[in-house]
């Protein structure tokens, strides 16, 4: 017997959110299931807006399927929840832009005691390939952050980023409401306000490979505004 067949690998639960994403998704979940060194069990959730074949190559490729119930990212997600049974979970985004090749890096830190991982475009240890931000988004990242960072109590240097991580229980209790993209920043003040620990996760960003993304920069930016300040005061 090997130390490794002794030792129990970690669960982990791969959650790619997807909106009309089947032209990525099978290279995602491939990337995903290459990965030896947890138990993995990639979960797909299916935006209900979705009009392509993203669930089809999604099961071909080996992934369980949710369907997201009502509008945008949050309840999407939200409605994911239940179908997580491993010890840690990890979302990502289903364009490629964020690589599964940086999942050891989100979930290491969560086998330690961290009880929430963040991946970040700018901090030291980062790569972001050239083009793959407009300026407007940068700035508005920044700003979002800012804020966060402030409702926080700590220091959250890519707020939006849809590459985060969590111990499985922690997700579950943080139990998001936020039914858009704003959820991605209602899970950091709250766990920030349950006193849990944290931690920043220098990441890659890639350009998009193929389609468009679904985010406008100033409606999007001042819904997860709106949500950072009710999430703190509420």
């Amino acid at each position: 017997l090997t130390m490794q067949n002794i030792i129990k690998k970690p669960t982990v639960t791969v959650l790619i959110p997807a909106l009309n994403e089947e032209k990525t998704i099978e290279k995602m979940i491939v990337d995903c299931l290459k990965i030896k060194k947890y138990t993995m069990d990639i979960l797909v959730a299916i935006d209900s807006k979705t009009t392509d074949k993203t669930a089809r190559a999604a099961k071909r490729a080996g992934a369980r399927i949710v369907y997201g119930k009502g509008l945008g990212k949050g309840s999407t997600v939200k409605s994911s929840l239940p179908a997580i049974k491993s010890e840690y979970m990890v979302q990502i985004d289903a364009d490629y832009q964020f690589i599964p090749k940086d999942i050891p890096k989100m979930i290491d830190p969560l086998v330690k005691g961290y009880d929430v991982t963040l991946g970040t475009r700018y901090q030291k240890g980062a790569l972001v390939e050239r083009g793959s931000v407009s300026l407007v988004k940068l700035l508005g990242s920044y700003f979002l952050s800012f804020v966060a960072s402030l409702a926080a109590g700590q220091r959250v240097t890519d707020v939006m980023a849809g590459y985060k991580g969590f111990k499985t229980k922690v997700l579950k209790d943080l139990n998001p409401q936020t039914k858009h993209f704003g959820y991605e920043a209602e899970l950091v003040v709250r766990a920030a306000m349950r006193n849990y620990k944290i931690i920043n996760i220098p990441i890659v960003y890639k350009k998009r490979i193929v389609g468009s993304s679904s985010v406008s920069s100033i409606k999007h930016g001042l819904l997860v505004l709106g949500t950072i300040i009710k999430t703190r005061f509420n």
